[in-house]
């Protein structure tokens, strides 16, 4: 059997084919049937040469040799820098932030920085520092320093305003809507910590997390998610008293002269309905029914006098809803009634009175809780089941009721709008669950808005390519969209000494997200000299 032996004599090596045999004692011996010389007597080029007509006659093919000559050097992801920097360049935030890396000679660049961010954010919500390890797995984005992307945080805090005023401005021309209602709401975001600043402060977090500092973040949005604004509070703002401010923040802002303002019953204050009014805008509010006038609660508790309004919901089907319409200081007050709800409420309550006969017996933890848990409180740690206001409970069993100062809409008008509030809610669910936007790990201020302006654009361009999406009868959920994304792969190969990228197989829903935004296919095989052209 014939093969190549390499022998090291000093610096050189030199090649010989060689032949092994047995002798006549049965013992393997080798001889030499020819003497190739040094091998830094050959270029590569040769050898390789050489090489491939060996393969040849041995009964090989030039495509089998060429085959296992391609390799794979790397593989990256390019879907999310393609579709974000699209995104961006919808909101012509793509120049925004090249002015301000431009203008203020920061030294990188802030779009390529926020591209990596909002795609890192929308692929898989990691902290900062892995973000920036993170990086290399892309394909289209410049490289980010570790300290440039902090730096990030703290120039889009520089420029919240003008960030969110252009998102405000683009969002009504790229859909041509008429900012006619918004939805206003207040969530909570936690920290990694609980020490307190005066700013991140321990109260009431939305998330349930004890010990945890937060601070209040409300939000408005309109009738298609799409953001309208939001402003941030220290953690122990009461939600009610946001309403007011975010209200004449956006009036002054936006110079907005007629909205409807739809929140729920948190908001139903004084002072909120005189700054709504001195606005110059109207509202849509759950009103709190057991508040009002003993009256008028009896009035509107007998079911005989209401009517049955009947409306199609989302999916087109036939409903009927009982309410009745009345008045009440001067606003319009409407109240409906469902038996579904009321066997909901009654559960609830059950549910409570059922906890409160285990607290009886354990009462110590009841001194801010015994209302909650229909307990009324005898002498120091006696309490008895309150059954006066379990029987008073009992009698709104399935009622709500809307309050506005609006003369035009119809019944069905008002109770869609406050319907649709819970498109704010998903809103947060976006925020919190898709985005993560909490826990926090930043500790100042600086970082932390900017932190939550980054969220925010996320959210934006994600409900932008959503609304897209959905124009066109394909829509997708978010999940649907970063399982997509994460399918667009491209390889760096090497072939003969070039190197290609080569791109994976285009899912339809890829194909769907790149319709959407007018982005053209990639081709399936790019020169790597070329690639700059297409990303």
């Amino acid at each position: 059997m014939a093969f190549l032996r390499q022998d090291k004599k000093g610096d050189a090596t030199y090649l010989r084919i060689v032949q092994s045999f047995r002798d006549t004692d049965g013992k393997i011996r080798h001889r030499t049937l020819y003497n190739l010389g040094k091998s830094s007597d050959y270029s590569p080029a040769a050898l390789k040469r050489i090489g491939q007509t060996l393969y040849e006659l041995g009964g090989g093919t030039k495509e089998e040799l060429e085959y296992r000559m391609l390799h794979e050097l790397s593989r990256f992801n390019y879907g999310f820098p393609l579709v974000v920097k699209q995104l961006l360049k919808a909101y012509s935030l793509d120049t925004f932030f090249d002015g301000m890396s431009r203008n203020q000679n920061l030294g990188f660049s802030m779009k390529e920085s926020v591209a990596l961010l909002i795609s890192e954010r929308l692929h898989d919500p990691v902290s900062k520092l892995s973000n920036y390890k993170n990086q290399s797995d892309y394909i289209g984005l410049s490289e980010i320093e570790l300290h440039q992307i902090y730096r990030t945080l703290d120039y889009l805090c520089d420029r919240q305003e003008s960030i969110k005023h252009l998102i405000y401005n683009k969002g009504r021309d790229l859909f041509n809507q008429k900012l006619d209602v918004v939805f206003y709401d207040v969530t909570t975001f936690y920290f990694d910590s609980n020490k307190e600043d005066g700013f991140r402060e321990k109260g009431f977090g939305k998330d349930g997390k004890i010990g945890k500092t937060i601070i209040t973040f409300g939000l408005l949005i309109d009738q298609n998610k799409q953001p309208v604004g939001y402003e941030v509070y220290q953690g122990r703002q009461y939600e009610g008293y946001t309403l007011s401010d975010a209200i004449s923040r956006l009036k002054n802002k936006y110079q907005i002269d007629k909205i409807i303002c739809v929140a729920d019953t948190g908001m139903m204050n004084a002072d909120n309905l005189i700054e709504i009014e001195d606005a110059g805008y109207e509202y849509i509010f759950g009103e709190r029914l057991k508040n009002i006038a003993q009256s008028k609660q009896d009035e509107i508790l007998d079911l005989t006098k209401y009517d049955v309004l009947e409306i199609e919901d989302e999916s087109g089907e036939s409903i009927k809803i009982q309410y009745y319409l009345t008045e009440y200081k001067g606003r319009k007050l409407i109240t409906t009634y469902s038996l579904n709800r009321a066997l909901k409420d009654r559960a609830e309550r059950e549910e409570k009175i059922e906890k409160a006969k285990i607290f009886l017996s354990q009462p110590a933890p009841l001194e801010k809780k015994a209302k909650n848990h229909y307990l009324k409180k005898l002498t120091q740690c006696q309490y008895v089941l309150d059954a006066d206001r379990i029987k008073r409970s009992e009698q709104f069993d399935g009622f709500m009721s809307v309050a506005t100062n609006n003369k035009e809409l119809t019944t069905a008008q008002i109770l869609d709008a406050y319907k649709q509030l819970y498109k704010i809610e998903h809103s947060f669910r976006s925020f919190k669950t898709f985005l993560e936007t909490r826990p926090m790990f930043h500790w100042t201020k600086a970082r932390i808005l900017g932190h939550l302006l980054l969220c925010y654009i996320s959210f934006t361009v994600l409900n932008y390519l959503q609304l897209k999406m959905k124009k066109l009868n394909t829509p997708q959920s978010e999940n649907q969209i970063r399982k997509n994304l994460l399918k667009m792969q491209m390889s760096l190969i090497t072939q003969n000494e070039e190197e290609f990228y080569l791109r994976s197989n285009t899912t339809d829903g890829a194909k769907q997200i790149m319709r959407a935004l007018s982005i053209k296919e990639i081709p399936d095989l790019i020169p790597r000299s070329n690639m700059s052209q297409y990303l």
